[in-house]
């Protein structure tokens, strides 16, 4: 019976992986804000988010070990978030492919302030709609602005979680047809 590599890789190692990416991914975004003097626009906090609650999820997930249920339940949770990343991310991504003419009005206000002046929903609303810091690409990594690097991030967690979910239908008597 031939073995092939995808199959002894367990979702253990998958969410350990997906919590690496996570913790790495607000790492340097932590460093490139206090060190690097790149402050975040409303979109970039909002992606920083994202993947804080993916790594959770994920680090959890990978201390609990759990079997098939577990990892569909952990790896729904996470296809979720990473699609809302990705959309995040997308429309960061588009915002910064825009010319200045074109860009965002900006609310003018401090998230700090802008928080404690408008409910939660409309907070959230204005946030995720981005300004005009947005449209603005503040750093790179590699020739790649931030909002690009999230948006591979959350697809290859996407990718990730997808090959947990086909994994764990795919096995049958102990064997993993992958």
């Amino acid at each position: 019976m031939q073995i092939s590599i995808l199959n002894k890789i367990n979702s253990r190692s998958l969410f350990l992986a997906i919590f690496l990416i996570c913790f790495f991914a607000v790492g340097y975004a932590m460093y490139a804000q206090f060190y690097q003097n790149a402050d975040p626009c409303p979109l970039c906090i909002a992606q920083r988010v994202i993947f804080a609650a993916i790594a959770l999820v994920s680090l959890i997930a990978f201390i609990h070990g759990a079997k098939k249920t577990g990892t569909l339940v952990y790896s729904v949770l996470i296809i979720a978030l990473a699609i809302f990343g990705i959309k995040t991310a997308y429309h960061h991504v588009w915002l910064q492919s825009l010319p200045p003419s074109e860009w965002p009005a900006s609310c003018g206000m401090p998230l700090s302030i802008l928080y404690k002046q408008i409910p939660l929903s409309g907070f959230l609303h204005t946030v995720l709609s981005g300004s005009a810091e947005c449209a603005m690409v503040s750093w790179k990594v590699l020739g790649i602005s931030g909002a690009k690097l999230s948006l591979y991030g959350f697809s290859l967690i996407l990718i990730i979680c997808l090959f947990c979910v086909a994994k764990s239908f795919c096995k049958k008597n102990h064997e993993t047809y992958i």
